[in-house]
C-alpha cells in the first residue's frame, strides 16, 4: 500500500485523485514552515498603512543614514578618519553648490516622489489581499511545478521517491516563502541597475542632457551622504523614482516587498555617496555588492566622469560595456599624469608648474589649449589632457627608457604586453585623452583587476 507521504508527493503532480491533493500547507498545520517575516496583520505598523510606509520609509532611512555620515564628518573620530576618501577642506572648496541648496532640492525630489507614489502604487485594499492571500493554494501551485520538474528530470517513480519522506512538502514551503522572493529581489536589483546604467550613461553621452540636467548632480565633485539624491527634479523623477517603480512592477512584488526594496536601495545609494571606503567587516554589503563608495567616488571626480556609471548594486554593466575603471589604476593614472606633464612642461621651459597647477587644469600658464575648458560629450575633462608635442616627448622617453633597460617612469620595460598589464604612464603616452575609454583594448588597460 502506498504510504501517506508518497500520496502527498504524488499529489504534487496534479494528476492524482482530488482526495490526494488536500495537503495542508497552512499555518495551522505546522509552525515550522512559518518565516520570521510573516506578519498576518493589515499593516506592519499600527499607525501607518503598508502603502504609505513604502513611501515614507525610504525618506526616513535617507536622512537617518545621512545624519550618521554627517556625524562622522564633524566628529572626525580617528578610527573612522582613516577610511575617509576626501578631506573636509575638499568638500568646502571643490563643491559648487551650498549644502542648503542640496537639502532643499533633495526634499523637493522626495516630496514629488511621495505624491506620485501615492497615485501609482496599489491601494490599501490590494495590500490587504496580498497579506491574507490563500497561501495554501499558492504553495499547491508551486508544488505542481516542482513535481513536474523533478519527475520530468528523474522519471515518475524516482521523482516520487525524491519527494517522499516530507522532502517535497518542505521544498515547496521553502520555495514559496524563500526561494521565489529571493529571485524576485535579485531580479529587481538587476532591473534597477539596468535602468540606472542606461539613463545615467545617456545623461553623460548627450551634451544637452548633461548640461541641462545631470550637471546638477556633478556640482558635488566631492560627494557626501545627504547629496546622494541631489539632482535636477526631472532627472530624479526618471532615474530614481521611475527606476524603483519599474523594478518593483517587473519583479511582481507585493507592497511589503516594495517597502524593503525601496528602503534598501535608498540606503545603498546614500552609503555609496557617504565618502568613506569602509572595509567589508565594517560594511558587509561589500561582500555581496561590488558597487561601493570608493567605486562611485571615481565617477564624481572630473577625470572619472566617463567611467563607473553603474549604480547602486553591481558593476556588471560597466564591465559589459567597457566603462569600468579600477580604483587603483585610476589613482595611478592621475598621479602619473600630473607628474609626467609637470616634468615635460618644466623641461620644455613652458613656465612654472606645480602639483597644484596639475589639479587646476594648468590655468594661467599661458598656453591656449591649457586655458580651455573643453567638454567631451557633455563631460568636462580638462585637467590631464596632453598635447601632441607632450605625447611625442613622452613616447620618446618611454622608448629610450626601454632600450636602455632603465625604468624612468616606474613602468614595464616592454611596450608589447597585455593591455591589462600596461602601466599608467604607458596608457597616458598612447592616448590623447587617457580618461576616456574608446575601445576594448583601452578598457582592458584601465579596468584593472579590482574595483
Amino acid at each position: 500500500m502506498t504510504s501517506n507521504l508518497t500520496l502527498k508527493a504524488a499529489s504534487l503532480l496534479g494528476v492524482s485523485p482530488l482526495s490526494l491533493t488536500n495537503i495542508n500547507y497552512s499555518p495551522s498545520s505546522s509552525e515550522s514552515w512559518k518565516p520570521f517575516y510573516y506578519y498576518p496583520h493589515e499593516s506592519l505598523l499600527p499607525f501607518i498603512s503598508d502603502k504609505y510606509l513604502s513611501l515614507v520609509g525610504p525618506v526616513a532611512i535617507y536622512w537617518l543614514i545621512s545624519l550618521w555620515f554627517t556625524f562622522l564628518d564633524h566628529a572626525q573620530i580617528p578610527f573612522f578618519e582613516k577610511y575617509r576618501l576626501h578631506e573636509p577642506e575638499e568638500v568646502r572648496k571643490r563643491n559648487k553648490v551650498p549644502a542648503s541648496t542640496v537639502v532643499a532640492m533633495v526634499l523637493l525630489q522626495q516630496a514629488v516622489q511621495t505624491v506620485l507614489g501615492a497615485f501609482v502604487l496599489e491601494d490599501d485594499e490590494a495590500a490587504r489581499r496580498q497579506v491574507f492571500a490563500d497561501h495554501q493554494e499558492g504553495m499547491k501551485k508551486v508544488g505542481v511545478y516542482l513535481a513536474k520538474v523533478v519527475c520530468g528530470t528523474f522519471g515518475y517513480k524516482a521523482g516520487l521517491r525524491i519527494l517522499d519522506g516530507g522532502v517535497g512538502v518542505q521544498a515547496v514551503q521553502w520555495l514559496y516563502w524563500w526561494g521565489l522572493p529571493f529571485v524576485q529581489f535579485w531580479w529587481a536589483f538587476f532591473v534597477m541597475d539596468a535602468w540606472q546604467y542606461a539613463l545615467h550613461r545617456a545623461f553623460h553621452e548627450s551634451r544637452f542632457l548633461y548640461r541641462h540636467f545631470h550637471s546638477h548632480h556633478h556640482r558635488l565633485y566631492v560627494p557626501y551622504a545627504f547629496g546622494a539624491l541631489y539632482n535636477h527634479p526631472l532627472e530624479g523623477l526618471l532615474l530614481d523614482s521611475a527606476g524603483g517603480a519599474i523594478s518593483h512592477a517587473l519583479a511582481l512584488m507585493t507592497i511589503r516587498q516594495g517597502i524593503l526594496l525601496f528602503t534598501f536601495s535608498t540606503l545603498k545609494t546614500v552609503c555609496d555617496h557617504g565618502g568613506y571606503a569602509f572595509p567589508w567587516w565594517l560594511d558587509p554589503l561589500h561582500l555581496v555588492f561590488p558597487n561601493c563608495a570608493e567605486y562611485h567616488d571615481v565617477h564624481h571626480q572630473m577625470q572619472g566622469l566617463r567611467f563607473n556609471y553603474s549604480q547602486p548594486f553591481f558593476v556588471h554593466f560597466d564591465v559589459l560595456f567597457g566603462t569600468r575603471i579600477g580604483v587603483e589604476k585610476f589613482d595611478k593614472m592621475k598621479a602619473a599624469s600630473r607628474k609626467i606633464r609637470d616634468e615635460i612642461r618644466e623641461s620644455r621651459g613652458s613656465g612654472s608648474t606645480s602639483k597644484s597647477s596639475g589639479s587646476s587644469g594648468g590655468s594661467g600658464s599661458g598656453s591656449g589649449e591649457e586655458g580651455k575648458q573643453p567638454i567631451i560629450n557633455g563631460s568636462a575633462i580638462t585637467t590631464l589632457r596632453t598635447t601632441d608635442a607632450e605625447r611625442t616627448e613622452l613616447r620618446r622617453r618611454t622608448v629610450a627608457s626601454a632600450k636602455a633597460g632603465t625604468d624612468t617612469f616606474s613602468s614595464s620595460n616592454t611596450l608589447l604586453q597585455d593591455p591589462a598589464e600596461k602601466s599608467a604612464e604607458e596608457i597616458i603616452a598612447g592616448e590623447e585623452n587617457p580618461f576616456v575609454t574608446t575601445n576594448m583594448e583601452s578598457y582592458r588597460e584601465k579596468a584593472g583587476n579590482r574595483t
